[in-house]
């Protein structure tokens, strides 16, 4: 391996530091500067240099391009690499840099494959087995093989630097938390070293204890007393640390303001059932007092129940009376369950609910991430189409994707005109009409649809989609992916109906795929409608309940989900909460469950 000398390029990069206040915007132009006279010295040096160095003198270039994710020019250098198998030094860069390229362009399996070239017995130094240990964590967390993360962040731990220990930590911690108790119950049982059997069951002091914090605290006490020489004992994850201040900021008073008479009264219904659902199932020692939002204005019943003592306010779930609260001064933190119209600086209001854009943009990114870049969509002519539709197309532009067109339905049962048009089947029969008049023969022909497009994203119900689907099908769509919203997904039980649906990808929340928790199964129990429309509602109220619990934690700390049954929660820095989907899919008329919800902030 070469040693290189204090006039070499990297070193002189390395000190090239200003005495000075800089601008932000010009230290960037510096730093771009002096990045790309390195590249050039770096790859000037081959030219002049004996054919021993040359491949070495790239490999540093590329090594330098990489570090600075320039893959283009790590691509451009990588390909003039003459012998990349020409010694150690050559060959271990080059497969690094490699791996690192394909994780760059979202290729896990491709890096996973060229990593496993390496063994232990290679000439590797400690900093190289740190890269390539990180490279596989990260190829296997692009993969969601969760474990599999944070087993690799576990056996590199010890040689770290103390500074470095801290944060590799807390990404072992965040992995494990994106698994749930069955899974980290079921990875008890196989194969484990001691440290890795003591963060499993670290992970189960929350996943185990989701419904009451207090729980969780003594079950995070008792692992102290496990496991003395673990490392995460003496750096834990900071919810765990902060559990006590949490429990104690909690609210002993809840306030539930919900419509129970006239308008959305079957919703208001089930949310209050949903909530005291949870509320017996944790076992907290809490007063909640109930309040009707149609009775009287909701300025009057927030100052109501603050004379009744209350000291958290949950609701209320009408738009307008969020809005005006929005407006007003809140004595009380309030979670309220709609999103007010335009933007809000109220300190003490928080927006929890089930905004129907929220899964439009998360069908963008889902798109996106899969590779799709151009999209058509076919909406309903209604409010709802209209404002997905717009949610869709916004967040979708902004990844850098483009919606090529669009086609609105309103109330038909026969949908052949409406993707003929889209897929602009006429347009290739006019072609061929045309040819055959140019040539005077008549020609054989079959149309065919566009090919400027990727996926379909289908705004629709159960019974619209039965229609629309097979039609894509008919007009050669039939290999065209398309995604839905968990819309779709409604009166979806008579799997006769659901075969004209098999392969549409779509987000629902946890509840409607599979039973999560004790409090999802008591409210199941109890109720008929919570498995049918009203579903989303107990849903809503169950995890209002959790969220009251941990406003605090998920303030603190937004990078810490909390695993919700209407979908993974957080909250960003205006006091909205956000949720974040499972995604299932048709198969073989039946809803298969394909990815839970992760985090990947």
């Amino acid at each position: 391996m070469n040693n290189y000398s204090l006039k070499s390029p990297i070193f002189c990069l390395l000190v090239t530091v200003g005495c000075t206040a800089v601008p932000q915007d010009e230290k960037n132009a510096e730093k771009d500067s002096n990045y790309n006279q390195q590249i050039d010295a770096l790859e000037e040096q081959p030219e002049k240099s004996r054919e021993y160095d040359s491949d070495e003198k790239r490999i540093e270039a590329a090594r330098l391009a990489s570090s600075e994710k320039d893959f283009k020019t790590v691509a451009r250098i990588l390909s003039s690499i003459k012998n990349p198998k020409k010694n150690s030094y050559v060959k271990s860069n080059f497969l690094i840099i490699e791996a690192a390229k394909a994780i760059h362009h979202k290729k896990p399996e491709l890096a996973l494959k060229i990593l496993k070239n390496f063994t232990k017995e290679d000439p590797l130094s400690s900093d190289d087995r740190t890269r390539i240990s990180n490279l596989k964590a990260e190829a296997h967390y692009l993969e969601k093989n969760f474990f599999s993360h944070a087993k690799e962040l576990i056996a590199i731990s010890r040689t770290l630097k103390k500074a470095s220990r801290k944060s590799n930590q807390v990404q072992i911690f965040r992995s494990l938390m994106m698994l749930d108790k069955k899974k980290l119950e079921n990875l008890l049982k196989g194969r484990l070293n001691s440290e890795e059997r003591g963060w499993i069951l670290l992970a189960l002091v929350v996943r185990g204890n989701e419904e009451n914090l207090e729980k969780q605290f003594f079950a995070f006490e008792e692992w102290k007393k496990d496991w003395p020489e673990h490392p995460a004992n003496a750096n834990p994850p900071d919810r765990l640390i902060t559990l006590p201040e949490i429990i104690k900021q909690s609210p002993k008073n809840i306030a539930l303001i919900l419509p129970l008479s006239e308008d959305y009264s079957e919703f208001g219904e089930a949310i209050r059932d949903g909530f005291i659902a949870a509320h017996y199932q944790s076992e907290e020692k809490k007063r909640i007092i109930v309040y009707d939002s149609n009775s009287s204005p909701i300025a009057e019943l927030v100052e109501q129940a603050v004379k009744d003592n209350a000291d958290f306010i949950v609701g209320p779930l009408d738009r307008k009376k969020v809005t005006a609260l929005a407006k007003a001064r809140l004595p009380l933190k309030t979670l309220a369950l709609n999103r007010a119209e335009g933007s809000s600086e109220q300190a003490n209001l928080f927006q929890f609910g089930l905004a129907p854009e929220d899964e439009s943009e998360q069908v963008a990114r889902k798109a996106y991430e899969a590779g799709y870049k151009r999209a058509l969509v076919i909406a309903p002519e209604t409010e709802w189409g209209e404002r997905n539709h717009k949610a869709f197309t916004k967040a979708f532009s902004e990844l850098g994707g483009k919606t090529l067109e669009s086609a609105r339905f309103s109330s038909q049962k026969d949908y052949s005109n409406l993707v003929r048009d889209l897929f602009k089947i006429g347009s290739s029969e006019d072609r061929a009409s045309t040819l055959s008049r140019i040539i005077g023969n008549k020609l054989e022909f079959k149309a065919r649809r566009r090919k400027d497009v990727d996926f379909i994203f289908l705004l629709a119900s159960n019974s619209q989609a039965r229609g629309i689907k097979p039609t894509i099908s008919f007009f050669y769509g039939e290999n065209l992916p398309v995604y839905a919203t968990s819309h779709i997904n409604r009166n979806s039980g008579n799997k006769l109906n659901n075969i004209d649906l098999n392969g549409i990808h779509f987000c629902e929340m946890p509840w409607n795929l599979e039973n999560q928790n004790k409090v999802q199964t008591a409210i199941m129990e109890t109720w008929e409608e919570a498995s049918k429309d009203l579903a989303p509602f107990f849903a809503l109220g169950a995890d209002a309940h959790k969220i009251t619990q941990r406003l605090g934690q998920m303030e603190k700390y937004p990078n810490y989900p909390v695993f919700g049954s209407t979908g993974l929660l957080s909250m960003n820095s205006n006091h909205m909460i956000r949720r974040t989907l499972a995604w299932a899919k048709f198969e073989n008329a039946s809803v298969k469950l394909k990815e839970p919800p992760i985090n990947f902030k």
